[in-house]
């Protein structure tokens, strides 16, 4: 677990994986905590050793300003944005509530563990949806497909309202669907106004004294939610989001770390890290319309030198790609062609014979030089293929 670089001299009441609750000062019978929002970052249940800079203002600052778009449909724990200085820009002082320990999910859209629940049965949290939808169908209506709060580093388990009715009674359970699909609603509708597509989110609430339903914790923020490009959007592509997914998929297929294994990951490079950050500041300024400003609260919790989206956005593409196509020689049996291609003649596709083969992606961090690119072709030899059964070409990707 990553501590935060600051000593706040108040009681530390809980510590998550990103966030930090502090015991602060009541006013008269309402109780308030500090909470704070740390650069930490987690993949695959895993806090990992570098932190994404400025990730705690994004969240936020981000959530402050939902807060504001919803609070006519919803009130919200904020109590105040006047904390202490080491913390400036990514706290904010809360009201203390009994919290439900529900995740209210909705979702528009047809992806990620609904997804892989649909394909399995049909359903999505006992809700039976329309046959035939691809990874990323945007749904005939939002659905509410709630699920129990796991412990810390364990995850969330998917149930359907019926379960919820019977741990918390038919009057808080249908008050949590009904303000979760009317947040969604009014926040897919901002979101589109953007260009952006809010796949689906989870809210957490919370109540006061009097039973009243609160929104707390953050909102529709690049963790909670999952935002996509409205212009790139096509249901059966896959579609990157607004979050840590850049960094996940560099730990799941660039790092060399083994999931399964007990080592924890290693420590993502220099511009994995300013690219993740780069998606988060995206997301902060495409929704709200304004420039996004560091936090000032940032000792110890970030590297102090950040990288602008500009700036990353610069390195990306002066990096060179290259691409190395492998294929099965043409002598070589290639069982997988074969049966895609017998598959697609019995869809009536006549005439079309395909191999089936891999194709790698290089990327040249600088200037690609012959001499690299002989060094590229030398791996591709040694290890992207197997030469005695496989051949390869290599071309460079404008």
């Amino acid at each position: 677990m990553i501590e935060p670089g600051f000593d706040l001299n108040l009681p530390l009441l809980h510590a998550g994986q990103v966030r930090r609750l502090y015991a602060w000062p009541s006013d008269g019978e309402q109780e308030r905590l500090l909470m704070v929002a740390t650069d930490a970052v987690s993949a695959f249940d895993h806090v990992l050793e570098a932190p994404v800079p400025d990730k705690g203002a994004v969240l936020t600052g981000l959530s402050l300003w939902w807060f504001e778009q919803l609070r006519d449909l919803v009130p919200n724990h904020v109590v105040s944005t006047d904390v202490p200085e080491q913390v400036i820009g990514r706290a904010i002082i809360a009201e203390k509530l009994a919290m439900v320990p529900v995740e209210c999910v909705a979702r528009g859209y047809l992806t990620g563990s609904a997804w892989s629940e649909y394909q399995a049965s049909g359903t999505v949290c006992g809700i039976t949806l329309p046959e035939g939808l691809l990874d990323g169908s945007r749904l005939p209506e939002p659905i509410f497909t709630p699920a129990i709060k796991a412990p810390l580093g364990e995850h969330d388990e998917n149930v359907d309202f019926a379960t919820i009715v019977t741990l918390h009674g038919e009057d808080l359970a249908t008050r949590l669907r009904d303000l979760t699909l009317a947040i969604y609603a009014r926040a897919e509708e901002i979101a589109r106004e953007r260009g952006l597509i809010l796949a689906d989110t989870k809210f957490e609430f919370g109540l006061r004294a009097d039973g009243s339903i609160v929104l707390a914790d953050e909102v529709l923020t690049p963790d909670s939610s999952r935002f996509w490009d409205a212009a790139k959007w096509r249901p059966g592509v896959a579609l990157p989001s607004f979050d840590k997914q850049y960094l996940r998929d560099w730990l799941a297929k660039d790092s060399g770390w083994d999931r399964a294994g007990d080592a924890a990951p290693p420590a993502p490079p220099t511009m994995v890290i300013a690219a993740t950050r780069a998606r988060y500041v995206e997301a902060y300024e495409r929704l709200t319309g304004t420039p996004f400003h560091p936090a000032q609260g940032s000792a110890g919790l970030a590297p102090q030198q950040h990288t602008t989206t500009a700036e990353v956005t610069d390195k990306v593409a002066a990096m060179s790609r290259v691409i190395v196509d492998v294929m099965p020689k043409p002598e070589i049996l290639d069982p997988q062609g074969k049966a895609v291609t017998g598959a697609l003649k019995r869809l009536g596709f006549e005439g079309l014979q395909v191999r089936q083969g891999k194709r790698f992606e290089v990327v040249v961090d600088g200037e690609l030089t012959p001499e690299r690119l002989d060094q590229i072709r030398e791996a591709a030899e040694r290890l992207l293929a197997n030469t005695v059964i496989e051949s390869f070409d290599v071309r460079v990707e404008a």
